[in-house]
């Protein structure tokens, strides 16, 4: 078994229900075929380097699976066949895994995911600025005269 991460762009105008639907598609895919998926990661929304099918942006897509060849194959045609798609890529991280590993990865994986989101939250908490109010505003310039 080996480990692949596929990467795929899709149309930026679709809704939010119909890329959903596009990426349980290709999960289904690769459970399909016995694959085991270590995780989907959702980009989101970026401006292309150049333009593809006269789009602009697109919608950016990881998925990282362990599987055999035969799921590249069926994804990759998939993915030429479907027009929502802008562009792929699949790569080849790792030769040869066990499913232990992938397993222990999976569960690692989600117990990092709930603390990570607490810290942006918590980042992006103490980043705003602390504003006053234009009455006290007011009150310290009347003071200063």
């Amino acid at each position: 078994m080996k480990r692949y991460e596929t990467l795929f762009i899709v149309q930026v105008d679709l809704p939010i229900d119909e890329i959903n639907s596009i990426i349980e598609r290709y999960r289904a895919i690769v459970t399909a075929l016995k694959g085991t998926i270590v995780k989907v990661e959702k980009w989101g929304k970026r401006r292309l380097a150049y333009e593809i099918k006269k789009q602009s942006n697109g919608y950016y897509v990881l998925i990282d699976f362990a599987g055999n060849s035969t799921i590249i194959d069926e994804l990759e045609r998939n993915f030429k066949i479907d027009d929502k798609i802008l562009k792929f890529m699949t790569i080849m991280k790792d030769g040869n895994v066990d499913l232990a590993t992938i397993e222990k990865e999976r569960q690692e994986e989600s117990q990092s995911e709930t603390p990570r989101a607490a810290l942006i939250v918590e980042s992006r908490e103490s980043a705003e600025p602390k504003m006053e109010s234009d009455a006290n505003k007011d009150s310290a310039l009347s003071e200063s005269t």
